[in-house]
């Protein structure tokens, strides 16, 4: 078996280089790079302690925190597979996901107690507490009572390292296995993407229980030898706040929380000239807000577009160079992309298609689901579902989610291209369209809304006329739900599904 030390050894540059240099804040808590990895051996000997040996699984509910980053990278070391929870997770979602996984030890904060006791009692795994006192199990702190691991696991490069649960948004949450050389691979493809250097401070407030915290930010910050501002999903407000504090100079944000960011800037307007590089992600991001941040930061923000399968992004606008707004941008660094038709061939520019990739970082399949896997591979393809089209420059378009695609007497109607003409009334906040069964159409879109707050008056006649300005007839809403505040998955992103329940619900055909 050929040894494969990188994943292990991700802080090996910055150490060398600049030992004494910041690597971490977490709150109050500040670490160089030598203190973070000698934080990192100690737990990784207490893990040993604890009977934790290679191929384990570690499982972890915490918030954004030096407990979550130590509790990783020691696994990584002992050859351990980290199993990071959803901290929004609730009793019933901790025990499915420990069960399935078989996790051997579950590692959580004080402030969850209420809802992982039943887990830790009915399942008797063993435990460890962190940030707060311990009612059951052993504190975080006596992990680091137990010396220090100097040698690193014996792991090869298929190995896995790395197990991350979806949303679940649109169904049970599957467990994405990822390999050391596929966690390593996405780590190192964000860094170059995002070209980070040991000049740079990274501002990650995205959860890293989530690839896009853990492997698109924080990693290649410190992989990079940059130091990393992490913090729990900070309001607008704090996250200004802390740009201006400490410099930092990137922010990566879902496209939901880079909306709420823009409108405080206009309602607080800041100065932050630190700050050089964003990206939006995780839903499309409007044309009219590309604008709108231009006009307040003189520079374009990024979007791209990742899935938790490839644990990074498969496509960006570029860090520098030409951005075209409202598109995914081109394939990043190392990734075959191409735009297929339901027969597996090649779809001509500007015809729409699925997107499938090869990559490095792609997932080894999902945890005990190899029905799951093989429909994800398919002729040595990643097919991620995204509907797209490619135009003449190389730059691909997104469409819908092939799953998500309305389908109204024939004809497809792809959500995102209703959402961007509702975004752009001036009354609209945010919107997600999704389709309902009818008797007649099979399917008829159903808008869901949430408008701006000096705007509450205003009425579907209004917001429909201006749709209907946009959009041929049959793509139009046949409903509209109107709502304060969208409702969000556990990552942040607007709840497609739970959206579409309660619109069938109300106007599908069961209400009839």
């Amino acid at each position: 078996m050929a040894r494969y030390r990188a994943l292990q050894q991700l802080l090996s540059t910055a150490l060398h280089n600049s030992p004494g240099k910041k690597a971490l804040r977490s709150g109050e808590r500040v670490f160089t790079y030598e203190k973070l990895d000698h934080e990192i051996r100690m737990v990784a000997a207490g893990l040993c302690e604890l009977g934790i040996v290679q191929g384990d699984r570690v499982a972890w509910l915490l918030p954004n925190g030096h407990e979550a980053v130590l509790m990783t990278l020691a696994c990584y070391r002992v050859g351990a597979i980290a199993v990071p929870l959803n901290y929004r997770y609730v009793t019933e979602d901790i025990a499915d996901v420990v069960a399935r996984t078989e996790a051997s030890l579950l590692v959580y904060a004080a402030e969850r107690t209420d809802v992982v006791r039943p887990v830790v009692q009915s399942q008797r795994i063993a435990s460890v507490v962190a940030s707060g006192p311990a009612e059951e199990g052993r504190l975080f702190a006596s992990l680091l009572s137990a010396g220090s691991l100097d040698e690193e696991a014996s792991v090869a490069a298929e190995d896995p390292a790395l197990i991350l649960f979806t949303s679940g948004s649109t169904g049970h949450p599957k467990g994405v296995v990822h390999s050391h050389e596929g966690a390593f691979s996405a780590i190192d493809q964000s860094r170059r993407l995002f070209d980070f250097t040991p000049a740079d401070i990274v501002l990650v407030g995205k959860s890293i229980s989530h690839a896009g915290g853990l492997q698109t930010q924080m990693l290649p910050a410190l992989l990079a030898g940059g130091e990393v501002i992490l913090e729990s999903k900070p309001t607008p407000a704090q996250a200004v706040e802390m740009i201006a504090q400490h410099g930092v100079t990137e922010y990566g944000m879902l496209a939901s929380d880079l909306l709420d960011f823009i409108e405080y800037l206009e309602e607080n307007r800041t100065a932050l000239p630190t700050l050089n590089n964003a990206i939006g992600s995780g839903d499309s991001v409007p044309a009219d807000l590309h604008h709108r941040f231009c006009d307040l930061l003189d520079w374009e923000v990024m979007e791209g577009a990742g899935m938790t399968e490839v644990g990074s992004y498969y496509s960006a606008n570029p860090r520098y160079g030409n951005r075209k707004w409202g598109s995914l941008g081109v394939p990043t660094p190392g990734t075959q992309l191409r735009i297929v038709g339901d027969d597996g061939a090649d779809c001509e520019v500007g015809q729409h298609g699925e997107i499938v990739v090869r990559m490095n970082s792609a997932t080894i399949g999902y945890w005990n689901d190899p029905d799951a896997t093989q429909e994800l591979f398919r002729d040595g393809w990643l097919h991620t579902g995204d509907l797209a089209y490619e135009d003449a420059d190389g730059y691909v378009w997104f469409v819908g989610r092939k799953k998500l695609m309305i389908v109204r007497r024939g004809s497809n109607i792809a959500p995102a291209e209703v959402e961007n003409v509702l975004d752009e009334h001036p009354a609209v906040h945010a919107s997600i369209v999704v389709g309902v069964s009818d008797v007649h159409d099979g399917q008829v879109p159903v808008a869901c809304v949430a408008l701006l707050n000096d705007h509450e008056d205003s009425t579907e006649q209004a917001i429909g006329q201006f749709v209907r300005q946009h959009l041929a007839a049959y793509k139009n809403p046949v409903h509209y739900l109107f709502f304060k505040q969208l409702p969000r998955t556990g990552t942040g992103k607007f709840n497609r599904h739970q959206l579409q329940e309660l619109a069938e619900r109300q106007f599908g055909i069961e209400a009839d």
